[in-house]
């Protein structure tokens, strides 16, 4: 036997189906919005932490005081009564050097050259020698190798003495081992009494 429903329970129960199924819908989309969202902002807030910890690490400097702590590179440093910059540092210069002049001696078994160029500012009184006043050289692996006695271009012994405000710029060479790991510029000032030394980086 057939039961007839009349029409508007047809329409009720088929109203009510329909939302039903669009109830359960909205949940089911409502709980895969909220997973996708937390991990877009998990990601995104390491992405964050992880800049900042490169940000962080590019930016942070030494103060040139110990090799652990250098300078950047062309930094500028006060030494006594000089403003000095070294710049133009070659760490593989042995060719460059035996070129410059005959009765230069080669390094010893398993060293090498490094020529570089002394830029100063004289900020005294009275008279300053660039090549007196400061030692320049090469700290490799924890020696500190201070400048040759070969002549070399530009040689910084050729440089005239300065008066206050004046400039001088020279070159030198170091003599260092050729396997050192660790390189690095140090400039100091020799008639301190607390042997002031700066480490700078080589660019």
């Amino acid at each position: 036997m057939n039961i007839e429903f009349p029409e508007i329970s047809k329409r009720l129960l088929a109203a009510g189906g329909a939302a039903l199924i669009a109830l359960a819908a909205l949940s089911a989309c409502s709980a895969g919005g909220d997973t996708d969202s937390g991990s877009d902002d998990t990601a995104a807030d390491e992405t964050t932490v992880e800049a900042a910890a490169e940000e962080q690490e590019e930016t942070a400097t030494g103060d040139g005081t110990s090799p652990e702590a250098p300078l950047p590179a062309g930094s500028a440093v006060e030494i006594g009564d000089w403003t000095i910059t070294v710049a133009d540092v070659a760490l593989d210069a042995t060719d460059a050097v035996m070129a410059e002049n005959e009765f230069n001696t080669p390094p010893a078994d398993g060293n090498t050259f490094a020529t570089f160029t002394i830029d100063g500012t004289y900020n005294g009184t009275e008279t300053g020698s660039l090549w007196l006043d400061a030692t320049v050289g090469i700290w490799a692996d924890g020696v500190m190798s201070e400048t040759c006695s070969n002549i070399v271009a530009n040689d910084i012994i050729d440089v005239a003495d300065v008066t206050a405000g004046g400039t001088a710029s020279g070159a030198t060479c170091a003599e260092y081992a050729a396997d050192a790991a660790s390189t690095l510029v140090y400039v100091e000032d020799i008639w301190s009494l607390d042997g002031t030394v700066y480490y700078i980086e080589i660019g």
